[in-house]
């Protein structure tokens, strides 16, 4: 989220050489396919996370990660079975895992799977700026205003700086 521009040249180049040291490191191959996902050179993103899980099939944040950048490259349809995957492999999963997976129901308008999604992901973590901004699109997609009302002003208490419009410019 930083405003520099350079940061994703310093992150790309901090992955390369942490791959440079042992190239068979899967955390290395997925930080190096989330570096591509923000620079939206997608198929790369996605041959370097399939890197990854070649070297490591039990990789339930590389499954998540490739989900994701699944999302951004127009294939939300395949990512409820990534993260599905990932959650059987780390039943203790961080919050962002939901992120991915509601996320993905969005996309593919299952906005009903997508507000259970969100909602779960806030009862980890009331404080998961993403799940009340989602929350706030979809219900204002949807026409219930009485909702996007709340979800929207709980993501602007939560991060003040928060505009749909940056948004729309930093995703990939």
């Amino acid at each position: 989220w930083s405003q520099d521009p350079h940061t994703l040249d310093l992150a790309l180049a901090s992955a390369q050489q942490a791959l440079g040291v042992n190239a068979l490191l899967p955390i290395g191959r997925r930080l190096l396919g989330i570096v591509y996902l923000w620079k939206k050179q997608y198929d790369l993103a996605i041959a370097e996370v399939e890197r990854a899980l070649a070297l490591d099939q039990n990789g339930s944040d590389t499954y998540c990660a490739f989900g994701e950048i699944l999302n951004f490259s127009g294939r939300p349809e395949e990512t409820p079975g990534l993260v599905e995957k990932a959650m059987r492999l780390n039943p203790h999963y961080p919050t962002w895992y939901l992120w991915c997976l509601g996320h993905a129901y969005y996309l593919l308008r299952r906005y009903d799977e997508a507000i259970s999604t969100f909602k779960r992901a806030l009862a980890r973590n009331p404080d998961f700026v993403p799940a009340h901004g989602f929350l706030a699109i979809i219900y204002g997609e949807t026409g219930s205003l009485e909702n996007a009302q709340p979800a929207g002003s709980a993501t602007l208490q939560l991060s003040p700086q928060f505009s749909y419009h940056t948004l729309q410019q930093r995703l990939p």
